[in-house]
């Protein structure tokens, strides 16, 4: 896209002219498919991992009042 662009002031600009001149590379729908695929398993695994740090946190959260209690009782170690 740099060669489309014109810089004044450090500011690159792009004209609708020079622009549909470009040739932009689009992938198969078959493999876009495959990156869809991909990417909705992904996300599957980063939701599941969100509700498992949700999850984790929670229960830390709980657990530290009682550390500390024990902890000031002397009780720990």
């Amino acid at each position: 896209m740099f060669d489309f662009a014109r810089t004044t002031a450090e500011q690159y600009n792009v004209s609708l002219g020079r622009l549909h001149s470009a040739k932009i590379p689009i992938s198969s729908l078959n493999e876009q498919c495959s990156i869809v695929t991909y990417l909705s398993s992904l996300q599957s695994e980063v939701d599941a991992l969100k509700r498992h740090h949700g999850k984790t946190a929670a229960k830390l959260d709980a657990l530290l009042p009682a550390v500390l209690e024990r902890g000031f009782r002397g009780e720990l170690g």
